[in-house]
């Protein structure tokens, strides 16, 4: 007799669903839809966690389930965000900037490349989170903590950039549109540095709740807190600035006395 699925299995494959959703949205030039999508999935993400530890912990059937609607929602979804913030404005300069020159090749060429280009800046974000979400299923010490930049935290910035960017400049999406030349490669610059982070062993914080005394917990506080105001005072552009705080919380962490064992 088949099982009927557990609460947090069910949200995780809601999870699943938000990023097929945004995937496919981006495909359709939809990018707002497509970000917000994204963030739906964190807060799935993040229910299906709460969900497991209520019920006495997860099963081996929900972690491989979690990393797969994670490859998703949080590598390909942020990848195709990506793929419209840079890979079509990167690849429309340089066919721009190849036909002014004087030995311009084919246009059916030039299209192929600017489809080339615009898969190979797409694939940056899916393939370093695949090896992420990888090695973290394998990696017996991550238990109480990340190391190297989690793939949701990698999505969020991309997703909340989308957002950013139309709202700085809405025409930014829309093909050709980009804020300057240098836009687009800032961008890729921007994504392969978090690749790194998220394939490098820096310590990071979890900010799952093993209890909810202010003692052990003063870094996870304070990043509620103030990613709280932050949000308050900017809105969806908070996050970049959430995700550098976050990011330099081992500096600043240091300043709490550790939880005796």
């Amino acid at each position: 007799m088949a099982r009927f699925p557990r609460i947090p299995d069910l949200l995780t494959t809601a999870n699943l669903a938000c990023g097929v959703g945004s995937i496919l949205l981006a495909s359709q030039g939809q990018l707002t839809l497509a970000c917000w999508l994204v963030f739906a999935g964190a807060f799935f993400d993040v229910l299906d966690g709460l969900a497991a530890r209520a019920l006495g912990g997860g099963t081996p059937l929900g972690v491989q389930l979690d990393s797969l609607a994670d490859m998703v929602t949080f590598g390909v979804a942020p990848g195709m965000v990506l793929y419209l913030l840079a890979g079509v404005p990167l690849g429309s300069q340089l066919v721009v900037a190849t036909m002014i020159s004087a030995s311009a090749p084919p246009v059916d060429t030039m299209l192929l490349w600017m489809q080339l280009i615009g898969i190979a800046v797409a694939c940056i974000i899916p393939i370093a989170s695949a090896w992420r979400l990888a090695k973290f299923n394998i990696d017996t010490r991550q238990t109480d903590g990340f190391l190297g930049l989690p793939t949701p935290a990698n999505a969020l910035f991309w997703a909340s950039a989308g957002l950013g960017l139309q709202h700085l400049s809405p025409e930014y999406a829309v093909h050709l549109g980009a804020v300057s030349s240098v836009g687009p490669w800032m961008l890729i610059v921007v994504a392969v540095l978090l690749g790194v982070l998220m394939l490098s062993s820096i310590p990071l914080p979890s900010l799952k709740f093993q209890h909810f005394k202010w003692q052990g917990n003063q870094v996870i506080y304070l990043l509620l807190g103030i990613g709280a105001v932050l949000v308050v005072l900017y809105g969806i552009l908070a996050v970049p600035l959430i995700l550098l705080l976050y990011l330099l919380s081992p500096l600043w962490g240091k300043l709490f006395p550790k939880q005796p064992a």
